[in-house]
């Protein structure tokens, strides 16, 4: 497979004053600035823990696996390990910040816990009671973050992380009408089995067959499970995978696109070529150049 976080991209370039002993970290943008780290994080980088972004005050730009936003007071940012980002803000502009390894949140169901995916939404823009339900969470967070450990730390910041990732799973439902109820039970866990392969062999195959084979299940059970948990087929949730990083690739490497293709597993570049348009609706080559004139601006 291709293993992209070994390409030629800086991690976040600053340690997070992880909480003693736990992999969580909370900051501000405004602490980042004080440390200057913000001026190096408007070029590529990837991060290799998750963070959740939401902003207090000014405004900025963020791209996300060359997906290009506006951010502003109640925009809500969740990045995860390996994607690439970009990200201006001005210099007027404040932010909470929460980061967490991926071995750190509570285990939620199947659902939520795919939630994580780097397949799923990023961003989002909060209004009203929605935003200050959510800045409700992220202070009780905070204080618990910052008070002496009494015994319970650990767990009350678990719960705490917990609530903020149900929060954002509520938004993200109600935003792109994906399926209402939580998912558990052997679709759940059928699902989380399959994004796993599938993180292990995109650039091998990309017939749904194969994947069931190797989670020892039918076709048919297989796309039930997708058709439950991520509200499309598994072809699809295949496809979205390839694609994604192809458009990595793309536009932040220097490869060509024939060994791009390659490494996605295509025998021919044209094979690739009409992968990518069908997915994408533009061709690798203008992909590649629309995703560096953005890079310039």
């Amino acid at each position: 497979m291709v293993d992209f976080a070994s390409l030629p991209l800086p991690v976040f370039p600053y340690v997070p004053v992880w909480r003693s002993g736990l992999d969580l970290a909370m900051t501000t943008l405004r602490e980042l600035r004080d440390q200057g780290s913000v001026p190096s994080l408007a070029s590529p980088h990837r991060l290799d823990f998750h963070q959740i972004l939401v902003v207090t005050a000014g405004s900025g730009s963020f791209a996300v696996d060359s997906t290009r936003f506006e951010c502003r007071p109640g925009t809500l940012v969740w990045t995860r390990p390996n994607q690439v980002i970009e990200f201006s803000p001005r210099s007027d502009m404040d932010a909470d910040v929460i980061m967490f390894t991926e071995t750190f949140p509570l285990h939620l169901s199947a659902r939520v816990g795919m939630f994580d995916d780097v397949l799923r939404p990023t961003h989002w823009q909060l209004y009203g009671s929605e935003l200050l339900a959510f800045r409700r969470v992220v202070s009780l967070l905070r204080e618990e973050f910052q008070r002496p450990d009494e015994g319970l730390g650990e767990e009350l910041l678990k719960h705490l992380l917990a609530v903020a990732m149900l929060h954002i799973d509520q938004m993200c439902r109600r935003r792109h009408k994906e399926p209402g109820a939580a998912v558990s039970g052997e679709q759940g866990e059928l699902f989380l089995r399959f994004r796993r392969e599938l993180d292990r062999s995109y650039a091998v195959t990309r017939l749904v067959e194969d994947y069931a084979a190797a989670l020892n299940c039918s076709t048919r059970a297989l796309s039930r499970a997708c058709r439950a948990v991520a509200g499309t087929s598994a072809k699809d949730v295949i496809d979205s995978r390839v694609a994604l990083e192809a458009r990595r690739l793309l536009g932040h490497t220097d490869l060509p696109i024939g060994a791009i293709a390659r490494r996605l597993g295509f025998s021919e570049v044209t094979n690739f070529g009409k992968f990518f348009t069908r997915r994408v609706n533009m061709t690798p080559g203008a992909f590649r150049r629309e995703a560096r004139a953005a890079q310039a601006r």
